[in-house]
Order: structure tokens, then sequence, then C-alpha cells
């Protein structure tokens, strides 16, 4: 279903249609393939009938899409605003998901609050640094883009260096 997502939304209908009960990664896959086809309000239409039918089960997955979704659309405090009303902890795949989107549109408020989430919940991966380090520089704040990789040393995830002596 990735890279179709009219076909996804289509198939889906005709599931629902005929009687079969959509399961977790059904809706996945299809929320999944709205956010990669831009087809915003398909997919919010269907993250709704899930919340009005399917509530409890719901899961980090849905929410993720429907992040990454969101903020592909450039949509960033509506994504922002679906992980405030969560009725769990968002993971580091959702913050994750708003982080890149961020990054895409730009958005150092929502990038910041994004990473020091991720720094809390995945302290050592540094692609969360680096995306981070990407916003300042792409509005032009190279002090704060260089204090991220300032931070990166500080918990250990850069190596100085290495030296070598030749005799």
């Amino acid at each position: 279903m990735h890279g179709h997502g009219e076909t996804s939304l289509s198939l889906f209908n005709e599931m629902v249609q005929s009687g079969v009960k959509p399961n977790e990664v059904t809706f996945t896959s299809v929320l999944h393939a709205c956010g990669h086809a831009g087809l915003v309000d398909d997919g919010l239409c269907l993250f709704n009938f899930m919340l009005r039918n399917q509530s409890g089960s719901l899961r980090t997955d849905h929410y993720t899409c429907m992040v990454d979704l969101l903020g592909r659309a450039g949509r960033l405090e509506e994504a922002y605003e679906l992980i405030k009303t969560m009725t769990f902890e968002p993971s580091h795949a959702i913050w994750g998901a708003l982080l890149g989107a961020c990054v895409i549109h730009e958005n150092v408020e929502l990038g910041e609050l994004s990473a020091r989430w991720l720094f809390k919940l995945e302290p050592e991966n540094t692609g969360n640094y680096i995306l981070l380090g990407k916003i300042y520089s792409a509005v032009g704040r190279w002090k704060d883009a260089e204090n991220v990789r300032l931070l990166m040393n500080e918990v250990g995830l850069i190596k100085a260096p290495a030296q070598s002596v030749i005799g």
C-alpha cells in the first residue's frame, strides 16, 4: 500500500463495506499510505473513524502516522495538539516524526520541544541532535547549531578526532 494512498483508501472502503472488520495493522497501513500520498483530510477522516469506533485499539503506530501525516502537510501545531491529547506517553517515534517535520518546515520552537523529549527518551541517538542542529542551521542560528555539537561532545556522542604521531 506504500505510495498508493488512493488505492489503499479504496480497498479499505471496499473491505469495510463488505463487512470485514479492519485490524490495527490495516489502519496503520492506510494511515501511512495517506501520509505519503498527501491525503491529509482522508487520513484525518480515517483517524476520527478510529477514535469513534476503535478508540481502545489506538496504538503508538497510529499516532505516529498521524503526526507524520500532519507534519508533512506543514500542520505542525495540529500535530503537536494531537500529541497532547494522547492518553499514553508519546514514544520516541512520535516525537521523532514531529522533529522530522520541523526540519522540513524549519520550525524551531516545536523542533526544540521535540528534541528535548527525544534527548530524554533516546539520549544516545545522535540523529536527534543532528536534526536539531539542522533546523538551527537552516534558519541561520549558527551559534545554536554549534551548541548542539558541543552538547553531543558533553554527553559523549562525538569522540575527539584521533591523533597519531608518525615518526
